[in-house]
């Protein structure tokens, strides 16, 4: 009986694991380069799971978040502002750039670095479809700048095409980039972290295979790096999204504390004096 029974539980593990896996990918606010460049580290990827599991496993490279989830892919390597803005499936990595889990950015133009001279110009952004205004007015521009300062905004379907469409068509005139990124532009100001990628999985696996693709993929060189799950960097990028409304900070006034003996004491006072003089008067003499 407890044979019979162990034997059933294996086989409903082994059932749970499909006999192909996908591995896609949607990051486009890293510079991943070309297409072609974004789906061979897809592959590589794929090929470490492959034979990490011995399940053979595809990839696939995608170009909207929306195309990804029709898929449903098993695991898949989501862009940071849209799982932030989109959180769904096990989180079970963080990717890293330089390093870290996070990188600065900042707005970049090709007209100088003053704000007011971007008035009326054209903007261009990464376009990743979660939550794009938000993305530009809240996270990037502190929910301070009107929706009309820019005459245009023109979404890029990466961060490449992005930075060309100001520094090399000049079809705009500033776009927002990680710090360092954008060589030939001047940084108006810092606008602050946008998370790196994070590896999901999308899929109802077993936790052996999970965490043996997990560490094949993790494992593999690349653009990106890898550590530990953490939902910290999308949590905090995700309260950016939404609009703050800010109000002017009025000073509490000081506190003025009374003595009570100040009130009730009845300050002395000084007796009225007259010269003794004007006190006897001075009578005639009569001759």
């Amino acid at each position: 009986m407890k044979t019979a029974l162990a034997l059933l539980l294996m086989c409903g593990v082994a059932a749970a694991d499909p006999a192909k896996l996908t591995v896609g990918i949607f990051a486009p606010t890293v510079e991943l380069g070309s297409a072609q460049a974004r789906l061979a580290y897809a592959q590589s990827l794929a090929k470490a799971i492959e034979t990490a599991t011995g399940v053979p496993t595809e990839a696939q490279s995608y170009a909207s978040l929306a195309a990804l989830e029709k898929d449903n892919v098993d695991f898949a390597i989501i862009d940071g502002p849209c799982f932030a803005a989109k959180p769904s499936g096990k989180l079970v990595a963080d990717a890293t750039l330089g390093g870290a889990t996070s990188r600065a950015w900042a707005l970049y133009a090709s007209t100088g670095a003053d704000m007011q001279q971007l008035k009326g110009q054209k903007l261009a952004f990464v376009s990743t479809g979660c939550n794009d205004a938000g993305f530009v007015d809240n996270a990037m521009l502190e929910s301070e700048v009107d929706a009309s300062f820019f005459a245009a905004r023109l979404g890029k379907a990466d961060l490449t095409s992005a930075i060309a469409e100001v520094a090399s068509y000049k079809n705009a005139q500033a776009v927002f980039a990680p710090v360092g990124a954008a060589k030939g532009l001047t940084k108006v100001f810092d606008t602050g972290a946008v998370p790196a990628p994070a590896l999901v999985v999308r899929t109802k696996l077993s936790d052996g295979l999970v965490d043996k693709a997990t560490a094949a993929i993790t494992s593999t060189g690349g653009p990106l790096g890898w550590t530990k799950a953490s939902k910290d960097p999308y949590t905090a990028f995700a309260a950016r999204l939404g609009k703050v409304v800010k109000t002017g900070v009025f000073a509490a006034p000081e506190a003025v504390r009374l003595d009570a003996k100040d009130v009730l004491i009845d300050p002395p006072r000084d007796p009225a004096t007259v010269g003794v003089r004007h006190l006897f008067v001075r009578r005639a003499t009569l001759e």
